[in-house]
């Protein structure tokens, strides 16, 4: 085995192996070690209706100061053919693991992302053994607390198998107990800082291929749209800038929101919305603009307009859209939740 491949194994709380199997290694330190492998085994459709299907891949990032690991799953958008005797299980899952490295290369290669998978575990071990040969080998080894995590494309995040942690909660110790309920948070954070990269990068696929800039006007969101968007590297080939229209005066002067509109419907509406993504689409000369406008709270909000409501605007080029929520969050979550929000929008309208 090669040194850029690793074995790792994943193990139950008590200690028993529960499967073996081969990583590329594709990114290492101190505190981490991701891999890309293959879904060599049968196909398999989880109680939460994921299906794993033999021939796809996953990037598995592994960390040795978290209590969780996280699993991108990828279905390839073409099968490599292959001629192998089934006679021995071992020697085909070897095999056929060989292939499928040398013929998927997620960076050159078609594949569409099925979501995440994180398993909640004790941090991982290397253990360092010679193989066979004698020659130095080392192993990842993983606990697995049977907590899971999942988040689809949709950046929409699943806690799974509950029931089954609190099945042997009284087998585990106070502090795999105490840890694998407490890292919870920071598994959100993670999966929701992974779904805006995910995001930003079809975004700025679908702007490319359209030719298109883009601008924001917020009030709300404080930014945090514009934020989020130029978190990417390589956004000013898109991204021209924003508005951020607190006030309604802002929202007359400068992205010629209607004092019409503002005393018959109020900032906090869906026409205003779309006034502000046509004034900045065309104040700042780009081809889409986006909007945002709500109350975020904790105070401000009625029974005709409670609090979290929030309007997302858009206009392109190919039609204009505002979308409504009322999110049930604090304010900085309302904020967050609406920015999230207006990434969905933008990729929506920019495919």
């Amino acid at each position: 085995m090669s040194q850029t491949t690793i074995h790792i194994r994943k193990l139950d709380y008590l200690g028993h192996e529960r499967a073996h199997y081969l990583g590329e290694i594709l990114s290492r330190d101190s505190h981490q070690i991701t891999i890309k492998a293959i879904w060599t085994w049968p196909t398999v459709t989880t109680d939460f209706g994921i299906v794993i299907a033999t021939g796809d891949f996953f990037i598995e990032q592994f960390f040795l100061d978290r209590w969780y690991n996280v699993m991108a799953l990828y279905t390839p958008l073409a099968t490599p053919q292959t001629t192998l005797p089934a006679s021995n299980a071992t020697l085909l899952q070897s095999a056929l693991q060989t292939i499928l490295f040398n013929a998927y290369d997620t960076h050159k290669n078609g594949a569409m992302l099925k979501g995440w998978y994180v398993n909640v575990t004790r941090p991982t071990k290397t253990v360092h053994s010679l193989d066979q040969f004698s020659q130095p080998q080392t192993t990842l080894e993983w606990v697995d607390l049977k907590l899971d995590v999942w988040m689809g494309r949709n950046g929409q995040i699943h806690l799974l198998d509950q029931d089954e942690f609190d099945a042997v909660k009284h087998e585990l110790s106070d502090i795999d107990i105490a840890s694998a309920q407490g890292v919870l948070g920071q598994i959100e954070h993670d999966l929701g800082e992974r779904w805006r990269d995910y995001m930003n990068s079809r975004i700025a696929d679908g702007l490319a291929r359209h030719n298109w800039t883009i601008a924001t006007a917020e009030s709300c969101t404080g930014g945090l749209i514009g934020d989020s968007l130029t978190n990417r590297s390589g956004c000013s080939a898109y991204f021209m800038g924003g508005v951020l229209s607190y006030d309604n005066r802002i929202k007359r002067d400068v992205l010629g929101v209607r004092e019409a509109t503002l005393a018959e419907h109020g900032a906090v509406s869906e026409q205003c919305a779309l006034e502000m993504a046509r004034g900045v689409r065309k104040a700042l000369q780009v081809d889409v603009g986006i909007s945002a406008t709500g109350i975020a709270g904790p105070g401000g909000g009625s029974d005709a307009k409670p609090v979290g409501l929030v309007y997302l605007g858009i206009s392109t080029p190919n039609g204009d859209a505002v979308e409504r929520f009322v999110w049930p969050h604090d304010r900085i979550g309302n904020k967050r939740a609406s920015a999230d929000a207006a990434l969905a929008l933008l990729l929506k309208m920019s495919e």
